[in-house]
């Protein structure tokens, strides 16, 4: 008789009586043994589905069926179907909420969409149990930059740092941050860790050239402009002068400004400063003089505030007082929408005045190429005035309709050329339907 493991069956020279007996028991002991195996199996198939896992956990391998969803899901992506690769995406994860791959995956297709706040729910759900996660944190830091909070770009960076001190792309990732917050010197600080431990690093090596001409901190500029007009009137003038330095709180500039006119001329002296408040708040003030004020304004004030409002916006307020005879009184609003490389901006102007309120709205884009300050873009504005208000030849302008493009190119780091046109139809003073054709050119020196 075979032995059936752990029931002993085979019994040497025992009574009849007693062998029965512990037959019988060892029976009844493995009728138990399977009754317990199988009312187990039945409790298991007719249990509910197991809690929802936390995200985060550690998962068995990703089965065949996953990993092709991720695979499709790249694919689409990278073949500019983002919708369609979210789409699949958050439908795997309805069922599979498992996957920390797929998450992943689909948190950086989001934020390649600029769907900024989406992207950063799905990452944080991974580094709230997994701080250090080497495919979430990464992204995360990403969304940071790219949604303009670099402050907490560089904390994800320092974070990832302590675990992995020497790891270039997070070396890389924090210098990104640091630029971005001005604070030079410790970017190149890091940026000189990096080239040490990876000397072939070619990113690094090009940051290393640029962050070398954002150090210097002074900028001198000379520019010129000519507006001339369809009635063969007398044409305006105007040319600038400016120094300008970067400092801890902001930059500083000191402008210059003379223009021609019917054979007089007028000089205005104009102080500007960006202070930063704090991460994602900065102001714009400045003030302006004319000792004639004969074409310029007596005086003019200036402030604005520009608040980083998340997921790529910015927005301001702002209020201008101009010395026209007893006081011109102007408010101010703006909302920017930062989109990869491209910038776009809406801006609006109102006048209340005794005799009505004029108002003049802009709207105008920019496409950055690099991250030297080089762009090209177009901008189109409607109502009391061309462009903001800021001589007398704006403020003889009733109704305007205005289209304008420009370009900035930055050579070698340390050269700026800027060069902008404009046309426009307007309601004047004293003529209606009247064309403006203006072009200026500007050229700038950093040192």
């Amino acid at each position: 008789m075979r032995d059936i493991p752990g029931v002993y069956l085979g019994l040497p020279n025992a009574n009849t009586r007693s062998t029965t007996m512990t037959f019988r028991r060892q029976t009844l002991v493995g009728a138990v043994l399977v009754m317990v195996v199988c009312a187990a199996a039945q409790l298991g198939a007719g249990q509910s589905p197991p809690s929802r896992p936390r995200v985060g956990e550690v998962t068995p391998k990703p089965s065949a069926e996953a990993d092709d969803v991720v695979t499709r899901a790249r694919a689409l992506a990278v073949a500019s179907h983002r919708v369609e690769a979210i789409e699949l995406l958050e439908k795997h994860l309805a069922g599979s909420p498992r996957d920390i791959d797929a998450r992943v995956l689909l948190g950086t297709i989001l934020s390649w969409e600029g769907r900024y706040d989406e992207a950063r729910r799905e990452l944080e759900a991974i580094l709230a149990e997994s701080p250090t996660h080497g495919d979430a944190l990464p992204a995360m830091i990403n969304v940071e930059l790219w949604s303009h909070h670099p402050d907490r770009a560089e904390e994800l960076a320092r974070r990832a740092l302590r675990n992995r001190p020497n790891d270039p792309h997070y070396l890389l990732a924090r210098v990104r941050a640091l630029v971005a917050l001005k604070r030079s010197k410790e970017a190149r600080d890091v940026l000189e860790r990096l080239l040490t431990i990876d000397p072939r690093n070619a990113e690094g090596d090009q940051m290393r050239r640029s962050l070398r001409e954002s150090l210097r901190h002074w900028q001198a500029r000379v520019g010129a402009s000519y507006d001339a007009f369809s009635d063969h009137r007398v044409a305006w003038r105007e040319w600038q002068v400016s120094v300008g330095r970067t400092t801890p709180i902001g930059s500083i500039l000191l402008k210059g400004w003379r223009a021609e006119r019917f054979g007089i001329e007028d000089d205005q002296f104009e102080f500007e400063m960006y202070p930063r408040l704090r991460p994602g708040t900065y102001a714009y003030v400045a003030g302006a003089y004319s000792p004639k004020a004969l074409l310029y304004p007596e005086y003019r004030y200036a402030a604005d505030l520009y608040q980083s409002l998340g997921a790529g916006f910015e927005g301001s307020v702002g209020f201008r007082r101009l010395g026209f005879g007893r006081g011109v009184n102007i408010y101010a609003g703006s909302l920017s929408k930062y989109y990869g490389s491209w910038l776009f901006t809406g801006q609006a102007f109102v006048l209340p005045d005794s005799a009505g309120t004029s108002r003049s709205y802009h709207g105008s884009f920019r496409r950055y190429f690099g991250n030297t300050g080089t762009y090209v873009g177009l901008r189109y504005g409607r109502g009391g005035w061309r462009e903001e208000l800021r001589n007398r030849n704006d403020l003889e302008v009733l109704d305007s309709d205005v289209g304008a493009a420009e370009a900035t190119v930055i050579l070698r780091g340390r050269l700026e050329l800027r060069l902008r046109g404009s046309y426009s139809r307007e309601d004047r003073v004293e003529r209606r339907d009247l064309r403006q054709y203006s072009l200026s050119t500007g050229l700038g020196f950093r040192f």
